[in-house]
Formats: C-alpha cells, sequence, structure tokens
C-alpha cells in the first residue's frame, strides 16, 4: 500500500493535522506552572514533590506503554473510530485536575489523559508522512513544529494564567482537544476512507523493501530518549528552581517556560531550508549544544532574567529538533508501516520524559537544583559536540528522500 499524496492538501487538512499536533505540547508542560500550588495542597502526602513530578510526566508512562499498539491500530483499524476514541479519553483524563479529589484520582487521570495522546499523536505524524512527500514533507514538519511552540506559547501562558485563580485552574485547558479533533474528523473523514479502501485491496506479498528499519529505529530511539529525558527537567524542575529564586508568580513561570517555544517557533519554520543545507546529524548536534547551554544558564541564573536567557537559547534546540526526528525516520519507512514507526517513536520519546524525574531525582539530592541543570547542560553539550565531529557539516545527499 503506497499512501502518497502530491496535490496540495487544503486549509482544513493543513489545518486538522497541525491542530493534532499541538494537542502533544499539552500532555505535560501546561500543567507545570500548578505544581507549587498542588504540592501545597498535598503538602501531608510523602514524597510530594516527586509525585508533582510525576503529574506533569505520568501520562509519558501511558503513552509508552500503548504507542505501539497505537501506531498498529492506525495501520490496521478505522482512524476516524481511533480519533474519536483517544479524543474522549484526551478530554476526560485531561480535565481530570479541575474534578477529582485526591492526588491518586489525579494520577489515574494523567494515565487515561497519557492513552488519548498517545493515539492522537500517532494519527497526527502519520497523517503528515501520508499526506505530504519530498521537500514537502519537510516544509510541513517545519510548519508543524512552529505550530507546536505556538500552541506551546498559548497552552503555558494559559495555563500560568488559570494557575494564577486557582492551582486547578491549568487543567480546564485541556478541553482545546473537543474542537481540534472534531475539525480533524470532519476533514481526514475522506482521506481516512481511501486508505481504509486500499487496505483492504488484495496485493502482492511484501517484499524487501517493505520490512521494517530496524536498524534506522535503533539509532533514533536511545537520541530521541535523551533528548526528552534531558530537556525535561525544565517543566518538572524549573518551577522550584524559580522558586528559590524568589519567583513565585504561577504567571511569570508559565511565561519564563514559554519563552523556551516562543523562539522555537521561527526556527522550525525555517527548518526545510535549514535541512537543505545541513545533515540531520549536523542538526542533532547543534540542538544538544543549544539545549544544553540553556541549561546551563539556568544553573547559572541568580535572578529570573538568567533563567529566560536559558530559555531562549534551550528554544533555538527546541525548533530544530522536533522535524529533524521525524523527517529523519519516516523517509526510511515504508508507507504501510508508518503507524507502527509513528508509534515506535513516539514511545522513544515518551519514555524519555517519564525518566525525566525519575533521573534528575537523584541528581538533585546530590548537586542541588542548580547543580542538576548544570551537569545535565554540560553532558548535552558533550554529546552535541560529539556528534556535529563525526558527523561534520557537510549536507546530505539525501537530505529530503521521500
Amino acid at each position: 500500500m503506497d499512501q502518497v499524496e502530491t496535490a496540495p492538501q487544503s486549509r482544513a487538512v493543513t489545518f486538522a493535522v497541525l491542530g493534532l499536533a499541538s494537542m502533544t505540547i499539552m500532555a505535560n508542560a501546561t500543567v507545570a506552572s500548578s505544581l507549587p500550588g498542588l504540592s501545597e495542597h498535598f503538602t501531608d502526602i510523602p514524597h510530594i514533590d516527586t509525585l508533582a513530578g510525576l503529574i506533569v510526566t505520568l501520562p509519558s508512562l501511558a503513552i509508552v506503554l500503548s504507542a505501539g499498539v497505537m501506531g498498529v491500530l492506525i495501520d490496521r483499524w478505522d482512524r476516524q473510530k481511533l480519533l474519536l476514541l483517544t479524543a474522549a479519553l484526551y478530554a476526560i483524563g485531561g480535565t481530570s485536575g479541575l474534578w477529582a479529589e485526591s492526588l491518586w484520582g489525579m494520577l489515574a487521570g494523567r494515565l487515561a489523559l497519557g492513552l488519548g495522546v498517545a493515539g492522537t499523536m500517532n494519527l497526527g505524524m502519520t497523517w503528515a508522512s501520508d499526506l505530504w512527500q519530498g521537500p514537502a514533507r519537510a516544509r510541513f514538519l517545519g510548519m508543524q513544529g512552529a505550530a507546536i511552540s505556538a500552541a506551546g506559547i498559548v497552552f503555558m501562558l494559559l495555563g500560568g494564567l488559570l494557575a494564577s485563580y486557582h492551582w486547578r485552574g491549568a487543567f480546564a485547558v485541556y478541553a482545546l482537544i473537543l474542537p481540534i479533533s472534531a475539525l480533524a474528523y470532519l476533514a481526514l473523514g475522506p482521506h481516512a476512507r481511501r486508505i481504509a479502501a486500499e487496505r483492504d485491496r488484495p496485493r502482492p506479498a511484501q517484499s524487501t523493501a517493505d520490512r521494517f528499519p530496524w536498524s534506522a529505529y535503533a539509532f533514533i530511539a536511545p537520541l530521541a530518549f535523551l533528548f526528552q529525558a534531558a530537556f525535561y527537567i525544565t517543566p518538572t524542575r524549573l518551577p522550584f528552581h524559580l522558586e528559590a529564586l524568589g519567583v513565585t508568580s504561577p504567571l511569570v513561570v508559565g511565561a519564563l517556560m514559554a519563552a523556551l517555544v516562543t523562539v522555537s517557533a521561527p526556527v522550525s519554520l525555517m527548518y526545510g531550508r535549514i535541512r537543505s543545507r545541513l545533515s540531520a546529524m549536523t542538526i542533532f548536534g547543534l540542538s544538544f549544544v543549544l539545549i544544553g547551554l540553556g541549561l546551563v544558564c539556568h544553573a547559572l541564573a541568580s535572578d529570573w532574567h538568567g533563567v529566560l536567557a536559558g530559555s531562549l537559547i534551550a528554544g533555538l534546540g527546541m525548533g530544530i529538533s522536533m522535524p529533524n526526528y521525524t523527517t529523519w525516520f519516516m523517509a526510511r519507512v515504508p508507507a504501510s508501516m508508518r503507524g507502527r514507526a509513528s508509534g515506535l517513536l513516539t514511545t522513544a520519546f515518551f519514555l524519555g520524559q517519564f525518566a525525566s524525574p525519575l533521573v534528575s531525582a537523584p541528581l538533585v539530592a546530590w548537586f542541588g537544583l542548580a547543580g542538576t541543570f548544570a551537569v545535565i547542560g554540560t553532558t548535552l553539550v558533550m554529546l552535541g559536540v560529539g556528534l556535529w565531529i563525526a558527523q561534520g557539516l557537510r549536507p546530505e545527499p539525501t537530505a529530503l528522500e521521500a
């Protein structure tokens, strides 16, 4: 089955796929501004600081456990039914912080949210790979990265604003999945029916070209894991670092973290041009260096100005990094396996997110919050330089292969 589309997509289709992607960034970081208030509300619970971090990253565990299954379902089941199911899980689980009375009820809701994200994120990634090809795919994925960044700005600021009224307020932002999924259901329906019809037609046995590229996944998955594990100390630890620096307003905390994605949006829009001039490995290396330098700035900050500088620098690395993973990997995946490829790449991303507070906890105990940012930031810079040296700055002949 070759799900190749060459005609330009309608605005409704484009906005629908961009909308599904934008919902991903809400999964975890949107409620980061609520963590200090949540910790104070449940202060009698042992290890509440670590458990509060799990409020941010627990959806990642559900995503890790279900993303592979969701990917297979995308390849084999009705995508429209899967969209409705996962959007419902997203809405119910995401808003659970508004109505769940116990911390354990909230944690259960975060697991349901993760199941929803696993479906919507994989659907968005697969649709992007199905409906755009070659250089158009690189440009669209850059646009998608910009949309994620723009959504991050809106969602984190909105979450911070609502959390300033009450710490539960940020959880209301998750209800935005309802209009987005409605648009996706209507706009993508004809494409979903076409793909289902193609899937049901008899076809020859899979050729060698249809084998899953496990060697490519063995390379990209550890990089994706490390990227997310390091990057997600920002939403899980930065609010507490800012509190130690005297910054206690949830709205200000949300604004400082939104600054990170503010700069990533225009960089993502330029991804197609950047990718045509630099190799994928160079972009990976550069992104690790920039994110690492941003974390080092957090470590050295004496007030919010230093944190802002670190967020801006790290945002540059995020902007060029996210579209690079999908572009590099999907160029090596057969059309009939893009769903499971999306699921496996999603698993690597969110395994890193889930592991982040667990990995950083002993580092915080040993080095403190500032020391943790310094250690992880320095490690990322060294990793980025290593990738840079290994690959060099020459363009790849297959930079934009379909």
